[in-house]
């Protein structure tokens, strides 16, 4: 089967997930975040951000990849197909900081529902924002 990828889905939903990162980690769990880390409020390297879009458009070309390989299409299609590569690949690949590292259990909740939305929200927008095809 030859996968096409939906680009405009992925660089949008890069955006949107980049975004809600912010919110996650910048916002709403802010205080819990940097309690449990040790991490500044004056942030780190502006670097990392470029590294954080990089790895995040490269989560999205592989959501991409899995909804065009399934054939399926569709908001609903691309939110059940990121959920299941958010709990199947991202939440257990991270269960080893918390397993076998010293990561905070109180990190736990913070970074999986991160996770969970960033998979389920980028898949959504890979399945279901398409290009007007003109007549």
């Amino acid at each position: 089967m030859n996968a096409k990828l939906n680009w405009l889905g992925i660089i949008v939903a890069t955006v949107v997930a980049f975004f809600l990162g912010y919110l996650w980690y910048g916002l709403i769990f802010a205080e819990q975040w940097i309690a449990l880390t040790g991490v500044s409020e004056e942030g780190g390297n502006p670097m990392w951000m470029l590294v954080g879009v990089a790895q995040t458009f490269v989560t999205m070309v592989g959501l991409g990849w899995f909804i065009a390989r399934d054939g399926g299409s569709g908001w609903m299609h691309g939110l059940k197909i990121g959920l299941v590569a958010g709990v199947c690949f991202a939440l257990m690949t991270s269960a080893y900081g918390f397993i076998y590292q010293t990561s905070a259990m109180g990190l736990l909740p913070i970074d999986w529902s991160h996770l969970l939305a960033v998979y389920a929200v980028g898949g959504a927008i890979v399945g279901g924002l398409r290009m007007k095809v003109k007549a």
